[in-house]
């Protein structure tokens, strides 16, 4: 369902991005700066239409230097750009916001963003060790707020830890690893839970949360869900033999599967339970932004024009200094083919 569709609907979502949006390849160089810029700034005006509520700052935000980001920072005012532990290696300061306190219905959500991905080659700023400086505002805001949201930036190896690490979250939504969390995975009890995006701008993460109970834990029903749907199918293919008659009578002295059978229900039964004493809800799904996804036709040429600009200014690279250096056809032809990745046509992921 589209962000509109949502809002259309009476649903107020709350939309982040958990870093790594910018640029489609690490190796930002003379010859593709300009296209790059061009298709990150589609994105960010495209996040201001649809509406973003934190941008947290990752690795590739940071690539094509600090003064670029920065501009980026003050020039789409509507999107707020969080980071807790990247500071100004001359005046230590913070550079943007280390977090954000968002207010939706009756719920306080606090907001942290947090890299360990940082470019080795940025000489310009500081960053401070992601775990210690999390925690920190963790302490500082948890009496403020009635949910925390981590916003990291970081490798795969080190996201099997971030549980332990940031044990007073609620929610850890990860980039920096093409990992794309299942929702068949059993979350912490309790949480915090953790979520890990995908290939960048392939999929939209989407937590739907129905708190019932300030004082009962959080659930994450949808490895339950996943269950029940995996064992009705099982159950239904068996029964397809005869749907007259019981299983039971169906395999009768086929021990191996009647065996198998009597599992199937009780892990049915345990995911039926579990649903129904869940009293505060979560449910994860993953939306594949793909051509299933209905195109908002203004976002449509937006995205349209950004690729056709972006192709223009990346196949036009500065002249060689060389006089005897000319590309040959086969170059030519190679250039012509050159294709780039396209950005999310209507939603973007958190």
């Amino acid at each position: 369902m589209a962000i509109e569709e949502m809002r259309k609907d009476g649903e107020d979502p709350l939309i982040l991005d958990a870093g790594d949006m910018f640029f489609s390849t690490v190796n930002i160089n003379k010859n593709n700066l300009k296209a790059e810029k061009y298709r990150s700034e589609t994105m960010l005006s495209a996040y201001e239409k649809i509406g973003c509520d934190g941008l947290n700052v990752g690795k590739y935000e940071l690539l094509a230097g600090l003064g670029y980001l920065t501009e980026m920072n003050n020039k789409f005012t509507e999107i707020d750009f969080i980071s807790a532990n990247i500071r100004r290696r001359d005046s230590k300061e913070l550079i943007f916001l280390p977090y954000k306190i968002i207010k939706k219905r009756n719920l306080n959500i606090g907001v942290i963003g947090l890299t360990n991905m940082v470019p080795d080659t940025m000489k310009s700023i500081i960053v401070d060790d992601y775990v210690k400086t999390g925690n920190e505002y963790i302490s500082e805001i948890k009496n403020k707020v009635d949910i925390i949201v981590m916003l990291i930036n970081a490798e795969r190896k080190t996201q099997s830890t971030m549980v332990k690490n940031f044990k007073d979250a609620d929610f850890i939504f990860t980039s920096g690893s093409t990992h794309k969390t299942s929702p068949s995975v059993s979350q912490n009890s309790g949480g915090p839970f953790l979520y890990s995006n995908g290939k960048q701008g392939k999929f939209l993460t989407i937590v739907d949360l129905e708190m019932n109970d300030d004082f009962s834990p959080i659930i994450d029903i949808s490895p339950h869900e996943q269950k029940i749907k995996q064992v009705s199918n099982r159950i239904k293919r068996l029964q397809k033999k005869d749907p007259k008659k019981k299983l039971e009578e169906l395999y009768a002295g086929q021990e191996n599967i009647l065996n198998m059978i009597k599992r199937y229900n009780e892990d049915l039964g345990k995911a039926e339970a579990a649903l129904k004493k869940s009293i505060n809800k979560i449910k994860y799904s993953s939306l594949a932004l793909n051509k299933r996804v209905k195109d908002d036709p203004e976002m449509l040429a937006m995205v349209d024009n950004a690729i056709e600009m972006c192709s223009t200014l990346n196949l036009n690279p500065p002249k060689k200094e060389h006089n005897h250096s000319h590309s040959s056809k086969k170059d030519s032809k190679k250039n012509k083919r050159s294709k780039f990745s396209k950005p999310p046509k209507v939603n973007i992921r958190p």
